[in-house]
């Protein structure tokens, strides 16, 4: 019976290692490639994104956009703070691209520009609800904490090896 209950425990901590290790990759994975993760802060984007929920965007010129695309922008009526809303027009005139976006959820819509040059982050997928353990790291106590923590676990660890004591030694007759 012992066996059987070590093993279940075994079995459900590979799946929740493999779980955290799936959400790493998900999350860290764009990174490289020029993609960022935000968390959703409100509902405006109901019922396509939810609060909470963590997306990843990637860079995307701002000429190849097209209607229907969910980006993440700097919005200039909220002091440049990014939102993620909805495309609904695109206008190329002269060296800048001009955007209608609405939050699905809203309804009034934001009208913004960027240099044709420019770059956006299109949302490429969402990750329901892990925005919430994400969130907290955007912060400095949060940083220090993912710096902080492993360190101090690091620094236990190598204590408990070198205050425990010597297994016995068996000897050869």
């Amino acid at each position: 019976m012992i066996g059987a209950a070590r093993m279940a425990s075994r079995f459900a901590a590979g799946v929740a290692a493999g779980l955290a290790c799936g959400l790493l990759v998900a999350v860290l994975a764009p990174l490289p490639l020029g993609g960022r993760t935000f968390t959703v802060m409100s509902g405006s984007m109901e019922p396509t994104l939810h609060t909470g929920d963590a997306i990843v965007d990637t860079r995307t010129r701002a000429t190849d956009l097209r209607v229907g695309d969910v980006v993440t922008f700097k919005d200039p009526s909220r002091s440049g703070r990014l939102v993620t809303h909805r495309v609904r027009s695109v206008e190329v005139r002269g060296g800048r691209v001009r955007v209608v976006t609405k939050g699905d959820a809203n309804n009034t819509v934001e009208r913004w520009s960027v240099p044709a040059s420019g770059h956006v982050g299109r949302v490429r997928y969402r990750i329901w609800r892990l925005g919430y353990a994400l969130a907290p790291l955007h912060t400095r106590i949060g940083l220090l904490g993912l710096v902080a923590l492993p360190a101090v676990a690091l620094c236990v660890l190598e204590l408990v090896s070198i205050w425990r004591p010597p297994a016995p030694r068996e000897h050869a007759a």
